[in-house]
């Protein structure tokens, strides 16, 4: 999801934090790189995409979500 989303807006998707970063340079609020650090999305974890570990409950799927719709919202 994240790095369709990341796609759509001609970025590779491959290296989800740099993309996200590049979004922000490209005028995304930085508020992006702050979820993303909330989420703790690194380019490692998200390697496998269809793979959620609930470490923290459901406080990360929470988070991803957040971060999803902010992505979705701000990008535009």
């Amino acid at each position: 999801m994240i790095r369709s989303v990341i796609q759509d807006r001609g970025l590779r998707g491959r290296h989800i934090s740099r993309d996200v970063s590049t979004l922000v340079d490209q005028g995304a609020p930085v508020g992006l790189l702050r979820a993303l650090d909330v989420v703790s999305m690194t380019d490692d974890s998200a390697k496998n995409p269809a793979e959620l570990k609930l470490i923290d409950g459901h406080i990360d799927a929470q988070n991803l979500t957040m971060f999803l719709h902010l992505l979705a919202d701000q990008t535009n």
